[in-house]
């Protein structure tokens, strides 16, 4: 047990103190907890979230976290049970418009910690949230969020075998999620998340 801990905290102190990435803005931020059965994965931190200290914690967050309050989860009780990953845990900058897109090198740079996470947890579902984050688990080319969102899928992930439920990125620049279509199949993927045994195990029984 001690060994585990200590295997944690250094994962911590070792996502704290990266400096890989010379683009990137501020310090890592990070929403990891000791023990879970459940991984969400997001993009990467917004401009607000190293002043909180965790992610999802401004406008974006509100709206997740909105979701997932019609299911009957509130949302301290979701930051005590999922281990909250990102493709990248540093705040990219700005562009033009929204954030800037992470590239391939930052992603890879990031990508130790995501791995050390799934098989420090061995989670049996894996959330993604935003395309940048389902781009790392989908295995079938390029796909449109009409292809995914509303759908469980099941693959292997540095070894360990999980299911995964996709949702759009809340950000309010993310008009897809006011369609008609996006409104739907949003509901439905909160439904397909309620649905699945380990959220069933780990919220409500």
């Amino acid at each position: 047990m001690k060994s585990r801990k200590l295997e944690y905290s250094n994962h911590i102190a070792r996502l704290l103190s990266c400096e890989k990435c010379p683009k990137m803005v501020g310090n890592p931020v990070h929403g990891c907890v000791p023990s879970s059965r459940i991984i969400s994965l997001g993009q990467a931190p917004g401009v607000h979230e190293e002043r909180f200290g965790r992610p999802f914690a401004y406008t974006a967050g509100k709206t997740l976290f909105g979701w997932f309050n019609k299911i009957g989860i509130e949302e301290e009780v979701f930051r005590s049970k999922v281990n909250m990953s990102a493709v990248c845990r540093c705040f990219p900058g700005k562009a033009k418009s929204g954030d800037r897109k992470p590239d391939a090198e930052e992603v890879k740079n990031c990508s130790e910690f995501l791995e050390f996470e799934v098989r420090f947890h061995k989670p049996e579902l894996l959330i993604p949230i935003g395309k940048l984050a389902i781009d790392q688990l989908f295995e079938c080319g390029k796909y449109k969020l009409e292809d995914v969102i509303g759908r469980s899928f099941s693959r292997e992930l540095y070894g360990i075998r999980l299911d995964w439920v996709p949702l759009p990125h809340p950000s309010g620049l993310n008009v897809w999620n006011h369609t008609e279509i996006g409104k739907k199949l949003i509901q439905r993927a909160l439904d397909t998340l309620k649905n699945h045994p380990v959220i069933r195990e780990e919220f409500f029984l």
